[in-house]
């Protein structure tokens, strides 16, 4: 059912921040180890596997493709056996495999998914789930055999180096044992202190870990938005907190229903004020409520829904971040599991026949999905039906325009995207761009210098600006 889902991935091109990770990393080029580490020290297995892959293949992008898959069909599998052993660990003893398998069916086909599978450098979070799931298995194999505590450090450990969301496994963890094990928290424990002491030091660890790594010390400072260091337009943190609650709505709704996918989602900034925000943030504590006090009559209810929160919670609270479908990768088997064994764990005609229905539509709209990942004017101009006044996606239409030279068609797009935001020099240093290949040389240097007046706190804009101006000025001189 994947290799059906996404076989149309292969056609794939490098898109986004692939370039700057694989096809330009110097690092990957010089097939040295410490430059690796340097490049990306937080995220350096992960980085491994994108090293592994150019020692083999260079930059031939269907192996690329094919490792994603590859990860992607395991994780379906370590999903499975996941819920196998949290169903025998919870005492029950009747058949339950039509339940696992259709979570783990609906987790590989599901079209959320495909940005997840499909943009390549997002193999980070395709393996940040198989170390969190892993460590998951390992906690379950621990309670017949203690040893397997040490596979489950481990792999926590592991997993960090693939993604700082690895940070809440744990906390995953704790909730399944606290909903599936004992209502009673004092039993609970007193069974489980050597590991809840282990988990905290652990967790504490890598909290400071991610924390660090997000910028939110440095020296004195204390800032969850480091991104207001480089863009002057990073929202206020805490507009940005309050839309999250929105935001969440809309992953709950992708999980539901995953049509319309696109890769920017406009879902303007409020604050707690707001009708809106006050209405989400109501409707997730009615649903937190609702299924802690239910949790023992429906637990897989509130295990999945924890689960959900959890995973969503490092990239859409705080920290200032975008919504993007990839996040939903580790967060949609929390959705699964509560929908699927709260109201479709029975086998039986009726339960398969919707379930299968699902996920034969769910085939055929990953499997289309993936076409648009082919071409980057492709998947932006798709996503401009949905955004037509969405500053990146102008932006970014006008400059995949530009990288096939169809300067007049790129023009509106451009100039649309400064019309949005006309205080980002990057809009300017690609309007100029789109001049000079037009051969408008002056309104090139035009826009270069307004461009430079803005003064982009990034050092490569800055670069990419001052050497263009040379060149015009050159080009003029001649």
């Amino acid at each position: 059912m994947a290799l059906a889902a996404y076989v149309s991935s292969f056609k794939g091109t490098w898109q986004f921040d692939d370039f700057r990770c694989i096809v330009e990393n110097e690092a990957l080029r010089s097939g040295s180890l410490l430059k690796l580490w340097r490049f990306s020290p937080g995220r350096f297995l992960a980085f491994l596997t994108f090293w592994a892959n150019y020692q083999f293949c260079a930059l031939d992008i269907f192996w690329y493709h094919l490792v994603n898959l590859f990860i992607h069909i395991l994780n379906g599998f370590l999903f499975y056996w996941f819920l196998l052993i949290l169903q025998e660990a919870a005492g029950e003893n009747e058949e339950k495999r039509f339940p696992a398998f259709m979570c783990a069916a609906l987790f590989l086909v599901h079209p959320v998914q495909t940005q997840a599978v499909t943009y390549i450098v997002q193999r980070l979070e395709l393996l940040c789930f198989t170390f969190m799931i892993a460590h998951l298995i390992f906690l379950l194999l621990a309670l017949k055999n203690k040893l397997f505590y040490i596979p489950a450090v481990l792999v926590l450990i592991a997993g960090l180096f693939c993604k700082e969301n690895m940070a809440v496994a744990p906390l995953i963890a704790l909730l399944g044992y606290f909903v599936f094990a004992s209502a009673d928290l004092k039993t609970f424990l007193a069974k489980n202190k050597k590991y809840l002491a282990l988990a905290a030091a652990v967790f504490a660890v890598l909290c400071l870990i991610v924390l660090r790594f997000a910028g939110v010390w440095k020296g004195l400072s204390f800032d969850f938005s480091p991104l207001r260091r480089l863009y002057a337009d990073t929202p206020d943190i805490w507009a940005y907190f309050a839309t999250q609650f929105k935001v969440w709505a809309v992953y709950l709704r992708l999980c539901f229903w995953p049509f319309g996918l696109r890769l920017e989602y406009d879902v303007p900034l409020e604050g707690f004020a707001s009708p809106w925000v006050i209405s989400a943030i109501l409707f997730w504590l009615v649903l937190a409520v609702f299924a802690w006090i239910n949790r023992k009559r429906w637990p897989y209810l509130a295990f999945g829904l924890g689960f959900f929160a959890l995973s969503l919670a490092p990239a859409a609270t705080l920290i200032p971040n975008g919504l993007y479908e990839h996040r939903l990768y580790c967060a949609l088997p929390g959705i699964l599991i509560a929908v699927v064994f709260t109201i479709f764990s029975k086998k039986n005609v009726s339960n398969a026949a919707v379930l299968i229905i699902i996920i034969l539509l769910f085939v055929f709209s990953s499997f289309r999905r993936n076409f648009y990942w082919s071409d980057a004017e492709l998947i932006w101009r798709d996503n401009l039906r949905y955004s037509p006044e969405n500053f990146r996606v102008n932006a970014n239409v006008g400059q995949a325009l530009m990288g096939k030279e169809r300067y007049l068609e790129a023009l509106p797009y451009l100039k649309k995207a400064i019309e949005l935001r006309p205080k980002t020099v990057e809009a300017h240093y690609n309007l100029a761009c789109c001049l000079a290949g037009m051969g408008d040389l002056k309104g090139a240097k035009e826009e270069l210098l307004a461009a430079k007046k803005l003064k982009s706190k990034l050092p490569e804009v800055k670069r990419l600006v001052d050497e263009a101006l040379k060149e015009i000025d050159q080009a003029l001189g001649k």
